[in-house]
């Protein structure tokens, strides 16, 4: 009973430990908040929803005027601006919900709606095949923490491990990475380091707390480590 109480009390501080781990704010996506604060009102080039589609917006409205409507469409109806008390008339006198988003945000936001918003398309993903040597070893010193991710989150290895005859052994709490790679490929572990996850927590907004660049170090550390390990059984 003394060694489970221990063990009880041990994994207790590792939790409390990484719930203290601070929160800030990562990159903003603005593609992650035009689905979830624009999408159940507007398309983009689908036509009229609820209200008026989005596609091409940037170019009839200043970038001023969708600041403001978009902060508060009742502020500018109540103005008088005659453009959004036509829109108020047009779509059924539907007044758009306020929105408190940062300065940052709604920059980004309309930036992206005039690039070309969903319709646009990710490039893609480096293999991590590409990687240099440099990336790798940044990639184990960011899974080990001996690097801190700009977030200031937790390391992968305060819950993975990835097996000792390639040079790294950490925490148990989670699964043992040593062969990610293989099991993912490429693409899926792309996807899978685009996600937050416990104690990696997720910023404001929602953003994952991995920058592109370090969850591509990661990826490919994992990669090389896979390999390493695959020859190291032969």
């Amino acid at each position: 009973m003394k060694f489970i109480s221990i063990l009880f009390r041990a994994a207790a501080c590792t939790l409390i430990a990484f719930v203290a781990v601070p929160v800030h704010a990562g990159a903003v996506n603005p593609a992650s908040l035009f689905a979830k604060k624009c999408t159940s009102c507007h398309t983009y080039g689908q036509g009229d929803k609820v209200g008026p589609d989005l596609k091409g917006v940037t170019s009839r409205r200043s970038r001023t005027w969708l600041s403001v409507w978009i902060r508060s469409s009742e502020r500018a109806i109540e103005s008088g601006d005659p453009t959004a008390i036509a829109l108020f008339q047009k779509y059924k006198r539907e007044r758009m919900p306020d929105q408190n988003f940062s300065a940052e945000e709604l920059d980004a936001l309309i930036g992206y709606i005039a690039a070309g918003g969903p319709e646009t398309q990710e490039p893609r993903a480096r293999h991590a095949a590409t990687a240099t040597a440099a990336e790798v070893a940044r990639g184990r010193e960011l899974f080990m923490g001996t690097v801190s991710m700009r977030s200031g989150g937790a390391s992968c290895a305060s819950c993975h491990m990835v097996r000792e005859h390639v040079g790294v052994r950490r925490a148990t709490f989670g699964h043992d990475l040593t062969h990610v790679y293989s099991r993912f490929q490429d693409g899926a572990l792309t996807t899978f380091l685009k996600r937050p996850c416990f104690p990696r927590v997720v910023g404001e907004g929602g953003m994952p707390m991995l920058s592109e660049d370090e969850a591509f170090s990661i990826k490919a550390f994992l990669w090389q480590a896979d390999r390493d390990a695959a020859s190291a059984t032969r």
